[in-house]
């Protein structure tokens, strides 16, 4: 193998397109509109679960803090 290998060789440069905020919107609700598995709606209750106790977590926490600081 010579030193130039890559020069005698077609080296593919990854070229990537612009995507516009119509596209990323077209692509949101085409995501939106296509059918869910049960895998989706059990991935997604779990982390709404999450996420209320963190918000409830995060409330009790401010509510401790502020009672001991007064």
């Amino acid at each position: 193998m010579s030193k130039n290998y890559c020069s005698e060789h077609e080296v593919k440069q990854n070229i990537t397109k612009k995507v516009t905020c119509h596209e990323k919107m077209q692509a949101f609700l085409d995501y939106l509109r296509r059918p869910k598995t049960v895998f989706d709606l059990k991935d997604r209750t779990k982390a709404l679960l999450l996420l209320v106790a963190i918000i409830i977590g995060v409330q009790y926490l401010l509510k401790v803090f502020f009672l001991i600081s007064n």
